[in-house]
């Protein structure tokens, strides 16, 4: 099948695939809205005024382009922020638009405060979903080859010139997060990683809220569109032209993101295909099952692609809050420290304890892939290939994992006089 074909099955999915069970799901409740065929695009949404348009004022903000993917229903709403709402729907494609401002702090989501006397948004000043545009499966796809193509860079090493640039990667959101929470995150780490390439993102209907019902809910979607998002990281990874194709996953993402995998990695021994589709897989404080994931689920996906690396830490309130919803002596995979699950039998799964990381304290130590500095220093040279023995890492169990050497714990181990 050919790009445009292949891109054409993604717009128009939702016809033939009501959610994760194709027939089957089309019985579903009235409520899981489907979305408009792709001859019935829809507005696009602009957070930007007219006034706005028309002003000759210098922008002190960069914009980043982010490809989206989604299973959202759309709510009517010109708006940007509720431009899709939390209702399962048929997928679509398209792209956004984020502001950074100039001067933006790495791992900083920047946003109005009161006690600033802020009560708008200013793409100046805050990081911004400032416009969504549908797309066509044939627009998307080009626009998309179009963004990685002009990444492409030579640059002069020792060994001589080489090419830099021309990738992409796809992050996939977790639990109580909008579509406008996902594009301002992959944005954000696409910038702070100085990333080369197309920044995309998959965004399934979450509930964005934080209640134990909606944590439920969330559960079961992860799983009801498990098929949408194969589709759509296979589709990415056979048709961009990409030189790499990276995936990050955080939180219940993971678990959307493990399930695509498995059925990739089917897909891929019955064709008898021996290359990985992709290169660098990261999940970042997953919320999934640590023995089913090691069990049932790392044995099939493994061969996808050429490296994983799991980040966990013991100071995620939200995965202790996890464990105790999903009964208590079910650990989860991003757990660290006494519970930190490590993979012996395959070398291909890089464990790395973030437990001593500076968290922020509002995201319940959950969210230091992205608001962590340190760790989106780590995940720079995992997309580069470097290996962990090679980076900034102390390693543990006999390199079966690797640690984070925070400031604090170096501190701590000289003034012991155990400092090597």
């Amino acid at each position: 099948m050919n790009a445009a074909k292949i891109f054409l099955t993604l717009a128009l999915a939702g016809a033939t695939l009501t959610g994760c069970s194709g027939a089957k799901d089309a019985k579903r409740a009235p409520e899981e809205a489907q979305a408009p065929r792709m001859s019935e695009q829809p507005e696009p949404a602009s957070a930007v005024s007219d006034e706005q348009l028309k002003s000759k004022k210098k922008e002190k903000h960069e914009t980043v382009r982010v490809f989206y993917g989604t299973d959202r229903n759309l709510t009517g709403s010109p708006h940007p922020k509720t431009y899709f709402g939390t209702r399962r729907a048929s997928l679509s494609l398209g792209f956004c638009d984020v502001s950074i401002p100039e001067n933006h702090e790495a791992g900083k989501l920047e946003s109005p405060k009161i006690w600033k006397l802020e009560f708008r948004e200013n793409p100046d000043k805050h990081v911004v979903l400032k416009s969504i545009e549908p797309a066509s499966g044939s627009d998307f796809l080009l626009q998309l080859r179009q963004t990685i193509e002009e990444s492409v860079e030579v640059e002069e090493t020792p060994n001589g010139l080489i090419k830099v640039g021309g990738e992409a990667f796809i992050f996939i959101h977790g639990f109580n997060n909008s579509f406008e929470d996902a594009a301002r995150r992959t944005a954000q780490i696409a910038y702070d990683l100085k990333f080369k390439g197309a920044p995309l993102m998959y965004s399934w209907p979450s509930q964005e809220r934080g209640s134990i019902w909606a944590y439920k809910e969330d559960g079961r979607t992860a799983q009801w569109c498990e098929e949408n998002v194969t589709l759509f990281i296979e589709a990415i990874a056979r048709e961009s032209g990409a030189r790499k194709i990276h995936l990050i996953a955080h939180s219940m993402g993971n678990r959307v993101l493990s399930r695509a995998l498995k059925n990739i990695s089917q897909k891929l021994a019955l064709t008898q295909e021996e290359e990985p589709l992709f290169n660098e897989v990261i999940l970042t404080a997953p919320d999934i099952d640590a023995q089913v994931f090691k069990e049932s689920i790392a044995p099939h996906i493994v061969q996808t692609a050429e490296r994983f690396t799991i980040y966990s830490s013991s100071e995620d309130l939200a995965l202790k809050a996890s464990r105790v919803v999903n009964s208590y002596w079910h650990q989860r995979l991003g757990e660290g420290g006494s519970y930190l699950t490590v993979f012996p039998e395959y070398k291909k799964i890089n464990v790395v304890d973030a437990s001593e990381i500076d968290t922020n304290l509002f995201a319940l130590g959950h969210s230091y892939h992205a608001d962590s500095n340190t760790v989106l220093s780590d995940v720079r040279l995992v997309f580069q290939g470097i290996p962990a023995g090679e980076r900034n890492l102390r390693s543990l169990l006999e390199n079966l994992a690797w640690k984070f050497q925070s400031n604090r714990s170096l501190l701590g181990r000289a003034i012991r006089g155990t400092f090597r």
